[in-house]
């Protein structure tokens, strides 16, 4: 399986049509051109997207599926994802909508079907390797490529998060596995930090994409302090 160090994001600044496509197509082509296998669109500002810019998403999708790839569309308002439901485009076109509806609460006491836990090792090198055992994992459970994807690079955000705080000293990796959701959790020993639900995360030029990458992959991002010991608690769920 390729390493994921080619994930780009691309961001119209409004909608998908004949006036905006080939600055697009243009934007996305030196994204590709560049070793770009993996482009999220972000589509907040995307009311509308008319047959040019179908056929653009659609060209381009095909083009990175051929390459090992995945073109995704996220952020998509009610109104899009109706428009490519109607065009029967979601099949083919990656869609996320842009207002999730909120995670069920399991019942208490609910058990998971498995629950693994493993002691990530420092170095940053070793990013990869816990990503592809997270896909292994994964691909017991009833998710879709896309959404093993998906989740395995939210769950690597967040261990990059781990090694960028806490040289990833005693960080610990769990996953558990229900019969409606995979549940990640990636704690640390850092300082500890917390972002709460819906705040919005304010980026830099190199600070603040991790965890807005992850609150759009994933169903559920949660970013905490932890209660038994000083550091960070990210917690991941992606239902399916």
């Amino acid at each position: 399986m390729r390493e994921w160090n080619d994930i780009a994001v691309l961001a119209p600044a409004r909608d998908i049509d004949l006036a905006s496509v080939p600055g697009l197509r243009d934007e996305m082509d030196a994204l590709v051109a560049a070793g770009g296998r993996r482009i999220l669109v972000n589509c907040e500002n995307v009311a509308f997207i008319d047959s040019t810019g179908l056929a653009f998403l659609l060209s381009r999708a095909r083009r990175l599926m051929q390459e090992g790839g995945m073109l995704s569309l996220v952020n998509v308002s009610p109104e899009v994802a109706r428009f490519l439901q109607i065009a029967q485009l979601l099949s083919i076109l990656h869609v996320t909508g842009r207002e999730k509806p909120p995670v069920p609460v399991l019942s208490a006491g609910t058990p998971p079907l498995w629950s693994r836990s493993i002691s990530v090792a420092e170095g940053v090198e070793n990013l990869g390797l816990y990503r592809h055992r997270l896909v292994e994992m994964m691909e017991e459970l009833p998710m879709g490529r896309d959404a093993v994807y998906d989740t395995a690079l939210a769950a690597g955000e967040a261990l990059g998060n781990a090694y960028d705080h806490a040289g990833g000293a005693g960080c610990v990796l769990n996953v558990r596995a229900y019969s409606d959701r995979v549940v990640i959790e990636v704690c640390d020993c850092g300082c500890g930090f917390e972002v709460a639900p819906g705040e919005e995360i304010h980026e830099s030029e190199e600070r603040g994409r991790g965890i807005k990458l992850m609150r759009m992959l994933v169903d559920s991002a949660e970013v905490r302090r932890r209660t038994d010991v000083q550091g960070t608690m990210v917690r991941l769920v992606k239902l399916f």
